[in-house]
């Protein structure tokens, strides 16, 4: 009778490490993708902005993709991850390096657009 106690006090360690990191690895890129939404917010900023103001909110976006980039360098999919949720991770991931390249363009732009004027 011990050793079935053990065995399911063990297992069900065992399962709520698996789903906690799980959860912790969908945590980590909500709050990436949050973190690149309020980057975009801060770039139509700028977009909108009056010529002479644009590098105010050009700065804080590129101070916002700098974090971001940083985290995505920073983590890592779980080692134990089947392959379907590895694969389902690294989309998502790519997606999100995807979207900061889009916004780094767009300011690029948007700088460009100020030097030649």
């Amino acid at each position: 009778m011990n050793r079935l106690k053990m065995l399911f006090f063990v297992s069900s360690i065992l399962v709520s490490a698996s789903v906690w990191a799980e959860s912790g690895g969908d945590r980590v890129i909500e709050r990436m993708e949050s973190l690149r939404d309020r980057a975009e917010a801060v770039l139509i900023q700028a977009e909108k902005a009056p010529e002479g103001q644009r590098h105010v909110h050009m700065a804080e976006h590129m101070k916002m993709l700098g974090d971001i980039m940083s985290q995505l360098h920073k983590d890592h999919p779980d080692a134990s991850m089947p392959p379907q949720q590895h694969l389902a991770w690294m989309e998502k991931h790519d997606k999100i390096v995807d979207d900061v390249l889009s916004q780094m363009q767009r300011e690029h732009k948007l700088m460009l657009s100020e030097c030649h004027q």
